[in-house]
């Protein structure tokens, strides 16, 4: 894995952290909406793009450390991942299997 890669792969773990901590929150919220809002997971530093998902989808999401949800059109042109579902006003995208998937499985706190 080069280096962008690795920053790539850290900026992502940065930002699930962030949805992990809001999840409390966003799951009170949920319980009487269904949906809850997190900030994109790509791996642009600099966004701050927002996203709404069913407390479901988000559930399944952060049952696999090497999935990430962003918004559509931030998938990173790489082989570091690859877009695997759409729904609406996000995506998910996987880990590459090897370093990145590592690197993600690593960084993930909740496993």
């Amino acid at each position: 894995m080069d280096e962008t890669e690795r920053r790539i792969g850290l900026n992502e773990a940065v930002f699930r952290e962030v949805n992990e901590r809001l999840q409390g929150i966003n799951e009170a919220f949920g319980e009487v909406t269904d949906r809850i809002e997190l900030v994109c997971e790509c791996a642009d530093p600099e966004c701050v793009e927002r996203i709404t998902m069913t407390v479901s989808d988000y559930q399944r999401l952060r049952a696999e450390s090497d999935l990430f949800v962003i918004r559509p059109g931030h998938a990173v042109p790489t082989d570091v991942e690859s877009v695997v579902e759409s729904g609406g006003d996000w995506e998910i995208v996987r880990k590459r299997p090897g370093a990145p998937a590592r690197l993600a499985e690593a960084t993930d706190r909740s496993s």
